[in-house]
């Protein structure tokens, strides 16, 4: 069995690749840049609580951000993880309604992972479900609140 951090950043960084942007979206402008944290951390967030490193940041080629997408293990979808997912959606930019933030989570931590962001006020874009089938990273939209383009299970 593969070690759960090191299964956590091949999911990152398969997200990343599959997802920001999609093989065939048309909507991902040529000035955006995917940024990976995944064994390297390239790309850091201060906050009051410290400091984070995102699973994928996008950017334009300014360096503003873009969206955020967190990848997050079992053990993290708690109550703890709430501050550092409203500092995340405070800087995010916002969509169409709602922020750039997308939550990727282990499959059956979805309704967990909605009750803790609504029950404290945390703008998200997204949830999404994720689990190793075959050998093969399955994503599971499980709640999509800005662009019905971004509703894709790959």
């Amino acid at each position: 069995m593969v070690e759960p951090t090191r299964l956590r950043h091949r999911i990152t960084r398969i997200i990343a690749a599959t997802r920001f942007p999609f093989v065939d979206q048309e909507t991902w402008t040529d000035d955006h840049i995917t940024i990976v944290n995944d064994e390297t951390r390239r790309y850091a967030v201060k906050w009051e609580g410290g400091v984070t490193h995102p699973s994928i940041v996008i950017t334009d080629k300014n360096g503003e951000i873009r969206e955020f997408g967190l990848v997050e293990p079992p053990e993290t979808i708690t109550t703890e993880s709430i501050p550092r997912w409203k500092a995340l959606s405070d800087i995010a930019p916002r969509g169409r309604k709602h922020k750039k933030l997308f939550l990727y989570v282990p499959e059956g931590h979805e309704e967990e992972t909605l009750r803790l962001l609504e029950e404290n006020g945390v703008d998200y874009d997204g949830i999404r479900g994720y689990r190793v089938e075959e050998q093969t990273l399955r994503i599971l939209p499980y709640r999509t609140l800005n662009d019905e383009y971004d509703d894709v299970i790959t």
